[in-house]
């Protein structure tokens, strides 16, 4: 009778056994399918937000931690998100058509290049797009990560690129500045920039803008973009020099993708800043990259062709 009993208690412990680990692995399995569902949209993206530098793009606040989040989270965090992993598998494809892309770009590529021709910041570093497709991931795409994905891109193509990652929301907030006094903050970076490096050709103050979906999304090539928009300040006496360089970047992108850009807007006057820094260096210029109902997947689609058309642009300059 202690015997039957024992094989009962123990069988019993068992099934307990089993119904957790199914539990688990249908976690595991629900997750590991929505990032294989981002992967596929868009492996480039996935591939840089796993690089561990990008470390500005999670927020993980408001997740709630359980015993079963914290194993699962160990497992996510070192086999889904080893970038070994997916480049053993989905990455696989990806690959291949990334050998063949940087082949067919080779024209504007710049050999072993190894000073900074392109300074990225961001005056408005809480600029956030859509967070369509990761909601489940806690991820806010914003514009310093759209950054980032840029110099990635640019540095495939062997232009070296600087990404201003200074707290900009941080200096104002201890320097006691408003939304209006963005621009003050980022001067001081981009000034120390301008001085610092002296080989850059190219300053890019990178924001979002706020206008709606359809205003700011077209399709090329058979993929989701988001529209840019070039903005010129004309209140000092240097503009036509920054105006110019828009225009030959703008140009390019007329002539190799006419719905991807939304013009130059030149701004000046009562309730507008009228200069954003541009009087610091002829080659500053201001980049609307979508609007914030923009997901990422768009954006990234647009920084594969702004990254083409910066590299002939500087390919031209030579």
């Amino acid at each position: 009778m202690g015997k039957r009993f024992k094989v009962k208690k123990r069988f019993k412990y068992k099934k307990i056994m089993y119904l957790i680990l199914v539990v688990l692995l249908l976690f595991l399995f629900k997750s590991y399918v929505m990032r294989i569902k981002i992967i596929n949209s868009n492996p480039k993206f996935i591939s840089n937000i796993l690089d561990s530098s990008n470390y500005y793009v999670y927020n993980n606040g408001n997740r709630k931690e359980n015993i079963i989040n914290t194993i699962s989270k160990y497992i996510s965090d070192n086999v889904f998100n080893s970038p070994l992993f997916f480049l053993k598998s989905e990455f696989n494809i990806y690959n291949k058509q990334k050998d063949t892309s940087n082949t067919k770009t080779v024209n504007f590529m710049y050999e072993k290049n190894e000073v900074p021709l392109v300074y990225i910041y961001n005056s408005h570093q809480g600029e956030n797009y859509s967070t369509k497709y990761l909601e489940d991931h806690n991820i806010t795409p914003n514009v310093l990560m759209a950054a980032n994905m840029l110099k990635e891109k640019l540095e495939n193509r062997n232009i070296k690129t600087i990404v201003e990652e200074s707290d900009i929301l941080d200096y104002m907030k201890k320097n006691n500045l408003n939304h209006a006094g963005s621009y003050i903050a980022s001067r001081t970076f981009l000034e120390k920039a301008v001085n610092k490096y002296k080989t850059v050709r190219l300053f890019i103050d990178l924001h979002r803008d706020a206008a709606s979906h359809s205003a700011t999304s077209t399709k090329i090539n058979g993929k989701d973009c988001a529209k840019v928009l070039f903005v010129i300040g004309l209140e000092h006496e240097n503009y036509e020099k920054n105006l110019s360089v828009t225009t030959k970047i703008n140009n390019i992108i007329l002539e190799k993708y006419p719905s991807l850009t939304r013009g130059i807007m030149k701004k000046e006057g009562y309730g507008v800043n009228g200069i954003y820094n541009q009087d610091l260096n002829s080659n500053v210029i201001l980049l609307e990259m979508g609007g914030n109902e923009n997901n990422i997947d768009e954006i990234n689609n647009t920084l594969d062709l702004i990254a083409e058309v910066i590299g002939e642009y500087l390919n031209e300059k030579e």
